[in-house]
């Protein structure tokens, strides 16, 4: 009986397998020019700290180094180290609960003196931080471009479930960005 392969995936980066024709500093070289933005956004996404989401960025490449000096193979780069890069930023929010929740009286920056072109952003942005944990990271993926077999492997999902829970995220946003919207105008 032979086995028939209904669906093909392509892989979303440059196959790694020939690593013995190429040098890991090259293969990591051009694995970092090719996604260390991306993982960077995704990291700042969830984690909001630009130092902490170096750190991310920067463990992802040394366990990248480490996986290729094992042998390991890696048929999928891009979602390898966009797996690698969302638990690296779980691990961080379980060890610094970083997952609190905004409270006003807390906040002591200053407020904004006039309109800036960006608040548009920030409301999308302040609107996500509001989201439970999953759903912050399913869009931070889907924004980063990755296919839903990617976001299932980086968020520990299975694939066939992607869709939902990221349309359930994107509604969830919505309905925040409503809610905010509908407190901005009452308070005017």
């Amino acid at each position: 009986m032979r086995a028939t392969v209904l669906v093909t995936t392509l892989p979303s980066t440059i196959p790694v397998p020939g690593c013995a024709a190429r040098s890991r500093d090259a293969i990591v070289g051009e694995l970092f020019d090719e996604h260390a933005n991306g993982l960077y956004r995704l990291a700042l996404a969830m984690l909001h700290d630009a130092q902490a989401a170096q750190d991310v960025v920067q463990d992802t490449f040394l366990k990248l180094i480490a996986h290729i000096d094992g042998g390991g193979a890696l048929p999928n780069a891009r979602g390898w180290l966009y797996t690698v890069a969302a638990h690296g930023c779980r691990d961080r929010q379980r060890g610094l609960a970083r997952w609190l929740p905004w409270v006003a009286e807390r906040d002591v920056r200053p407020a904004r003196e006039s309109p800036d072109v960006h608040d548009g952003a920030d409301a999308v942005f302040a609107a996500i931080r509001t989201l439970p944990p999953r759903d912050r990271l399913l869009i931070a993926l889907r924004a980063q471009g990755l296919s839903y077999r990617e976001i299932a492997d980086a968020a520990g999902i299975r694939s066939t479930s992607v869709g939902q829970l990221l349309a359930r995220a994107l509604d969830r946003l919505e309905v925040s960005l409503a809610h905010d919207a509908d407190a901005a105008t009452k308070n005017c």
